[in-house]
């Protein structure tokens, strides 16, 4: 899908988040993620692992499998060592790293998907990812909130249980 992606994840901790970039053609592009935002990405991609496998019918316990065994093939098949390299590329946007407020993701034709990272004004980030690329990214991520002490791994579980399980039983206090 995507030759020569470079994607870097850093944690600022004056600023409490995550600093993701990405080598676009001509471009440094700078994005911040909050804890919040961090979330709510880790916790939905995994629907979208299962389109780009086509598993979405298939039992939970297969789709997991399924999932993790592409995922752990594909982090074995990054390059996590090479430094980014940021020479020669205009910082975008030029004014600071962008906020990001929304996060769409969309299937491509192609098995890969458009990360569509957008912030409070038109201007937005799109990267173009394959699967393997998306798993790195992901697993950035994730590595990078684990350093940052987020502990985004229990609220993840979470959320996909309760959105597995369906909203709550009411309760009454006595």
């Amino acid at each position: 899908m995507a030759s020569n992606v470079q994607i870097s994840c850093t944690y600022q901790p004056d600023e409490d988040r995550i600093l993701m970039r990405a080598r676009l053609t001509d471009k440094d592009a700078r994005m911040w993620f909050t804890r919040r935002m961090s979330l709510q990405f880790l916790a939905s991609i995994g629907k979208i692992f299962e389109h780009l496998n086509g598993i979405e019918a298939q039992p939970v316990d297969q789709r997991k499998a399924v999932t993790e065994f592409r995922r752990d093939a594909a982090v074995a098949q990054a390059n996590f060592k090479t430094p980014y390299n940021e020479e020669g590329l205009e910082p975008f946007p030029a004014d600071g790293p962008l906020l990001v407020k929304k996060v769409n993701v969309s299937a491509l034709k192609d098995g890969g998907v458009l990360l569509t990272l957008t912030g409070g004004g038109p201007d937005g980030v799109r990267l173009k990812l394959g699967e393997k690329e998306l798993h790195a990214v992901v697993h950035m991520l994730r590595q990078t909130a684990d350093k940052a002490q987020w502990a985004l791994s229990a609220h993840a579980g979470m959320q996909a249980e309760i959105a597995t399980r369906g909203s709550a039983p009411k309760q009454l206090l006595n």
